[in-house]
């Protein structure tokens, strides 16, 4: 069935309640009103289809935008909070993307259409939520030292220690060519260690969680460097599965973890 949807990013103009903002999609038939708590203020509260509520606000039938990302930036925050807040409330969650906003057509408003869209949508709907049930999403960071895993891929090499004692023996301009070369087998090294640890890591940690999300590694402090950045899918009963593996990896020299959560399963909708 197609509905007027908007998933593009807030807006003037147009009419005041033309629009409903949707946040996310809760497993719950509960009726309520959650407060002024929504982007810029705005009164949030559910609108219930059998056994499924999506938790929206009345908006112009018009995206949110802004060239001020300051404010673009409080907006994407406020959406997290709501959805947050209805995750803690009701536990299975489904969150839907900023900028998520269902529109009136002619002959019907926009509270018409979205109810439409939930009976549209229940069979879909429900069976993701039911997917989701007991579960939440852990963001996972895994950081080595490259400095120390240099000098283990060193000195686990006999050819990069031979390459390193016969540089220390050639004349000048020959150590320069051997410290260029243990330079480029060096790093080449540490990338094979770097693919080898991911590979390993994934494997262990998707035994443990119920899906795993590969996001894009980003730069690290402290003279540190991300080797691995995943978004875990994870149940209550095998979260002490992924502890305890990330207890492992974080106990070796020169690695570290920063893990975040229990959050709404963004990554996983």
């Amino acid at each position: 069935m197609e509905r007027s949807v908007h998933t593009s990013g807030p807006g003037t103009g147009g009419q005041e309640q033309a629009g409903r903002y949707v946040y996310c999609v809760a497993w719950t038939g509960e009726e309520v009103s959650m407060g002024d708590v929504g982007i810029e203020g705005r009164g949030v509260y559910t609108v219930v289809h059998r056994d499924l509520a999506a938790v929206v606000h009345a908006c112009p039938a018009q995206p949110y935008e802004s060239s001020d990302l300051a404010v673009v930036a409080e907006w994407v925050l406020a959406h997290s909070r709501v959805v947050e807040a209805a995750w803690r409330r009701w536990g299975t969650t489904l969150p839907l993307t900023f900028n998520t906003i269902i529109r009136g057509r002619e002959g019907t408003d926009a509270g018409e259409e979205l109810r439409a869209w939930l009976g549209a949508e229940y069979p879909a709907l429900r069976a993701r939520l039911e997917n989701l049930q007991g579960k939440a999403e852990y963001g996972v960071q895994v950081f080595w030292d490259p400095g120390l895993i240099g000098m283990d891929v060193l000195a686990s090499s006999p050819e990069l220690v031979r390459l390193e004692e016969e540089a220390g023996a050639r004349s000048r301009g020959l150590a320069y060519m051997y410290r260029q070369r243990l330079e480029r087998m060096l790093r080449d090294g540490i990338e094979a260690r770097a693919a080898k640890e991911f590979e390993d890591l994934y494997g262990r940690l998707r035994r443990c969680a119920d899906g795993v999300h590969v996001e894009r590694v980003k730069s690290a402090e402290q003279g540190l460097q991300m080797l691995a950045n995943l978004s875990c899918l994870v149940s209550g009963e095998r979260y002490p599965d992924l502890e305890a593996e990330l207890e492992r990896v974080g106990q070796r020299d020169g690695f570290s973890i920063r893990l975040a959560g229990p959050l709404p399963p963004y990554s996983f909708c």
